[in-house]
C-alpha cells in the first residue's frame, strides 16, 4: 500500500470518528433546538383522536428539550396500523419522529395478523388514558332492564355503530356467554344518533366508557344526571373500586375458557392512545421523549385543554405500563386468539 492510500484512510478513519465522537457528545437539547419534529397521527383531520394530538402536541413541544417545532402528519387508515407501519417501518430512529397512534393498535395484529405493524418493536413513550375503560352498559330509563339480572328475563335492545366496536363486541359475547338476552342494532352512525334512539324508544341502551360516570360530561352525562339513565354492568375482569355497587361481566361468565377469552376482549379497551417512536431512538434522546410526555401530565394546560376543548380528561399511561399489557396479550394461547377473532373480525 502506497504513502498517500495510506494517509487517505487514516484520514478517513479520524474523520469517522471524530463524527462519532460529536454525535455522542451531542446532547437531546443540543439535537432538538432548532428542528421540526413530525408527530405522525393515525387518523383523519377533525376527529377526537386529532383534536387531542393537537392540543397534546403544543403542550409537549414546551417541554421536549430545545423545544423543537411539532408538525402533523395525518396519517389514518386500518385501524391506526398505517400509521403504526410508518412509524415500524418508514420513519427516521433518529427522534424526530413520533407516533400517536390507535389503542387498537396494541391488540389488533394479533387479532388480525396484520404483520404491517408490531406493538414490540417501537419504542414507547406512554399513552394517553381518557380514563374511558371499563366500559360500562346504560340503561335508558324506558328500558324493561334496569339491573343486569333483569337480563336473564326480559331483552335489552342496545344500540351499535358497527361490528369492530365495543358497542357491538360486547353484547353479542354476553349473550353467547352468559346468556344474557341482548338485541342489537347496527348502523348509527355514532353515540348522537344512538341517544337520540334512546329517547325516541329504539334502543334501551348501549355500552360505553365508564368515564362518564365520573366526569358527567355531553349528552350521556346530562342524561345520568337528569336520571334518565343509569350504569347497570362494568365490562371489567375486577371489580372497580370506584363503583363498588356495579356487577361485573366475570360475575355471570363461569366457563374457564370463556373468561380468558372475555378478559381479553375487555383488557383491549384499557390501553389508551399509544405515543411511540420508531426502534433504535438513542438512548439519551428517548429517556428525554419519556419525560418529556411525563412532564406534559403534570402540565396544569393538558388539563384544561381536554375539558375545554374535547370535553375528555387524560392520565398518562406510563411506557411500562403498555409494555405489560403489551406481553401479556402477546402471551395469550393461541386457541384463544381464535375465539377472539370470532367477536372482533367480521368475516
Amino acid at each position: 500500500m502506497n504513502l498517500s492510500k495510506r494517509l487517505f484512510l487514516a484520514l478517513a478513519a479520524a474523520g469517522a470518528l471524530t463524527a462519532q465522537t460529536a454525535a455522542q457528545a451531542q446532547t437531546p437539547e443540543d439535537f432538538y433546538k432548532g428542528r421540526a419534529v413530525t408527530l405522525v397521527v393515525a387518523a383523519a383531520p377533525g376527529g377526537m383522536a386529532d383534536s387531542v394530538a393537537r392540543g397534546f402536541s403544543t403542550i409537549l413541544q414546551k417541554h421536549i428539550p430545545g423545544n423543537p417545532d411539532i408538525v402533523i402528519q395525518n396519517m389514518p387508515g386500518a385501524g391506526g396500523i398505517v400509521g403504526g407501519a410508518h412509524i415500524m417501518n418508514a420513519a427516521e430512529a433518529d427522534g424526530s419522529v413520533i407516533g400517536f397512534l390507535l389503542p387498537s393498535v396494541v391488540s389488533s395484529p394479533l387479532v388480525t395478523g396484520n404483520a404491517q405493524f408490531d406493538p414490540r418493536r417501537v419504542g414507547w413513550l406512554g399513552a394517553v388514558d381518557s380514563d374511558d375503560y371499563p366500559y360500562a352498559l346504560y340503561a335508558f330509563g324506558s328500558s324493561p332492564v334496569q339491573a343486569a339480572d333483569d337480563l336473564f328475563d326480559r331483552t335489552m335492545v342496545v344500540g351499535s355503530t358497527s361490528f369492530s366496536n365495543n358497542n357491538r363486541i360486547f353484547p353479542a359475547m354476553m349473550k353467547d356467554y352468559a346468556g344474557m338476552n341482548f338485541e342489537i342494532v347496527s348502523g348509527y352512525k355514532g353515540s348522537g344518533e344512538v341517544y337520540l334512539a334512546m329517547e325516541r324508544g329504539e334502543v334501551d341502551g348501549w355500552f360505553e366508557g365508564s368515564q362518564t360516570l365520573r366526569l358527567p360530561i355531553g349528552t350521556l352525562g346530562q342524561f345520568i344526571a337528569e336520571g334518565r339513565t343509569r350504569p347497570i354492568l362494568l365490562m371489567a375482569s375486577a371489580r372497580d373500586a370506584r363503583h363498588p355497587d356495579l356487577p361485573i361481566a366475570l360475575d355471570f361468565i363461569k366457563d374457564p375458557d370463556q373468561r380468558a377469552v372475555a378478559k381479553f376482549i375487555m383488557d383491549t379497551s384499557a390501553v389508551g392512545r399509544p405515543i411511540v417512536v420508531p426502534e433504535g431512538v438513542p438512548e439519551d434522546r428517548l429517556a428525554a421523549l419519556r419525560q418529556a410526555v411525563t412532564d406534559t401530565f403534570a402540565d396544569p394546560a393538558l388539563e384544561t385543554y381536554m375539558s375545554e376543548t374535547v370535553n375528555a380528561v387524560a392520565r398518562l399511561q406510563t411506557a411500562e405500563e403498555i409494555e405489560q399489557i403489551i406481553a401479556e396479550f402477546y402471551a395469550t394461547p393461541e386457541t384463544v386468539l381464535d375465539t377472539v377473532r370470532g367477536f372482533m373480525v367480521e368475516k
